[in-house]
């Protein structure tokens, strides 16, 4: 090497550990926080490339190897950082393909959708996933999306935590390690060569038969934030405890192994119930900092209070299968088993979170599936955004070229703000997504940017593609609605701007129900809206009428610190979720304010 080319090379390190060491102080192994997903999907590529494949998609995972025969193709996905869920599900006896999200996020409808195709052979998708508003409303889309394709999808969404709601609104539950669970019986079955009937039944067998609850010990922290979203006091524990960090039902002092043991039974075992007599399938998992030594000083406590209670474990799984980044605690899950689900849990599986050797129950029979049907996701109509209108006369849309590139800019740098936000009832996950989808934007816009409708439009695929939980389909559908009735108009004026408004919130309502007082974004839009129209009724100027718009937001947004969420992650937390902002709501005031503030000198400019 001479020594330009050394010089070089060492600047060139250099710079790397400089910007390194600008990263977040963590004891943790990663080269840019912000791309700890990929560069660890390509670590698990390289590690087991004879049971996982590459696809076209870096957020997709199939099998590495299939028999090429006619079978149902079963998958799921789901946020990273719970590894080896979900790309660690993926092989023989188990998932045929999974989307990969961010950190505790959602993946992208287009990845759901990427993973269906990938997995269909011909005899239809079975999608199995948790019960979390991001992956609902993404995979609705998937689905949509799919079935057009000619791709026959059915699902079955994981509700086995029973901390997280009552038994009489089960619906309302998270699913946690107990998707394992529908998976492997889901995969069996397929395996056996049953048809998606047979599967989805058999998923929704396993689900309805299974409880799970978690105790978390520490805290966790995301990569890209830097810090814990949430503490938990040296010699406590949080019962209950969700995957993300979601709080549980109680906190209580840390006690011993077999207190522990007892504690979780008495939450699992009446709600189903489980009774004197059943088989059960126990699958323990650490939530990613628990040594593995502790699981088994626990599951043995598990066992013993099982015997006692007359409980046979006919199938049982212990280790780290279903984590929470760095969390120290265990979840316990338990499934009721009859001779179809022994069978089924005993069938050889290999995966890089699951081997077995096809351990089949002694004595066991067959039974049919029940003629249990699964529901298609549910589709919401399209709310139009109101009749075509085409302007004469303001703000010519040739000078808009600036409101996108200010959108991005503004989400961008709120990026730590809007994470610290939601960290406090969440899972500090929103300005980082929120950021990402709109840099992404920003990539594609370029140096010279595109007039507002096709920039709306871009920001509107970056959102859907590129951000997954909730965040990324309810903002892909707010700014798909603005920029439709933009489309070829050379003049933007007050009236259509209410247009735009209108369609940004009939995209919202066309992914979800909820309503002023819910604590989500809704608080601050539907107020923005409606101050807008009432505005131009009350005969003020475009303007003028941005600026009522702008105010209104803010009051929106601040009003949701009072409010108890009844939506979302957060509404798990009850009264606890009361006296933050929600971070939904802060988001979309920012995009609304920064609009008013682009738009407002033009529209004067432009008044007649």
């Amino acid at each position: 090497m001479d020594h330009s080319s050394q010089h070089r090379a060492q600047s060139d390190h250099s710079a790397s550990f400089q910007s390194f060491a600008a990263r977040p102080k963590l004891d943790r192994i990663f080269n840019d926080p912000d791309g700890v997903i990929e560069d660890g999907a390509r670590g698990a590529l390289l590690a087991h490339p004879d049971i996982i494949a590459r696809t076209s998609n870096p957020r997709v995972v199939k099998r590495a190897q299939t028999t090429g025969r006619r079978k149902v193709g079963v998958i799921t996905g789901g946020g990273s950082g719970h590894e080896p869920a979900f790309l660690g599900y993926v092989g023989k006896g188990l998932l045929d393909s999974v989307a990969i999200g961010e950190i505790f996020s959602s993946p992208t409808a287009v990845s759901f959708l990427d993973a269906m195709r990938e997995a269909d052979k011909g005899a239809g998708v079975a999608c199995l996933f948790g019960n979390y508003a991001g992956d609902t409303m993404n995979v609705r889309m998937a689905v949509r999306d799919a079935q057009q394709a000619g791709i026959k999808v059915e699902t079955v969404v994981a509700t086995d935590d029973v901390a997280s709601a009552p038994a009489s609104e089960a619906d309302r539950r998270r699913g946690v390690a107990g998707e394992i669970l529908m998976w492997k019986a889901a995969g069996a079955r397929a395996e056996e060569g049953g048809a998606l009937d047979e599967v989805i039944a058999v998923a929704r067998k396993a689900i309805a038969n299974t409880r799970s609850i978690g105790v978390g010990l520490t805290p966790c922290t995301i990569v890209a934030n830097g810090h814990p979203n949430f503490a938990i006091e040296l010699g406590k524990m949080e019962v209950g405890i969700g995957h993300h960090g979601e709080p549980g039902v109680s906190v209580q002092e840390l006690g011993r192994s077999r207190d522990i043991a007892k504690l979780m039974l008495d939450y699992v075992l009446p709600d189903l119930p489980f009774t004197k007599g059943d088989r059960v399938t126990v699958l323990l998992s650490g939530l990613g900092a628990t040594p593995v030594i502790e699981l088994y000083v626990l599951y043995a406590d598990v066992a013993d209070i099982l015997r006692d209670k007359g409980i046979e474990v006919a199938h049982r799984f212990v280790g780290n299968l279903f984590t929470s980044l760095e969390m120290k605690g265990a979840t316990l899950t338990l499934m009721k088993t009859d001779d179809e689900l022994d069978r089924l849990m005993g069938a050889p599986a290999e995966s890089i979170g699951l081997v077995r050797v096809g351990a089949e129950a002694q004595g066991v029979s067959a039974v049919e599936a029940p003629e249990v049907r699964a529901e298609p996701v549910e589709e919401r109509s399209e709310t139009s955004a109101g009749e075509r209108y085409v302007p004469k006369k303001g703000v010519p849309v040739s000078e808009t070229t600036p409101v996108v590139p200010a959108l991005v800019d503004a989400i961008v740098k709120a990026r730590d703000w809007l994470s610290e936000i939601d960290g406090r009832i969440g899972d500090g996950d929103h300005g980082i997504n929120m950021a990402k989808g709109f840099a992404r934007c920003g990539e594609a816009l370029g140096a010279t940017p595109p007039v507002m409708e096709k920039g709306l439009a871009m920001l509107s695929d970056s959102l859907m593609a590129g951000i997954g939980g909730s965040m990324g389909p309810l903002y892909g559908r707010f700014f798909e609605g603005m920029a439709a009735p933009l489309q070829g108009v050379a003049f933007l004026d007050g009236k259509l701007f209410g247009q735009m408004l209108d369609g940004a919130l009939a995209g919202i309502n066309s992914l979800g129900n909820a309503r002023v007082g819910d604590k989500t974004l809704i608080d601050t839009l539907q107020p923005a809206v409606e101050a807008f129209h009432q505005a131009l009724k009350d005969g003020k100027s475009f303007d003028q009428a941005l600026a009522a718009m702008s105010e209104a937001a803010e009051r929106g947004r601040d009003s949701t610190v009072d409010l108890v969420a009844r939506i979302g992650r957060a509404s798990r937390l009850g009264e606890r979720s009361r006296g933050v902002l929600d971070a939904g709501a802060t988001s979309c005031c920012l995009i609304l304010q920064t609009l008013a503030k682009e738009l407002e000198a033009p529209a004067r400019k432009h008044s007649a």
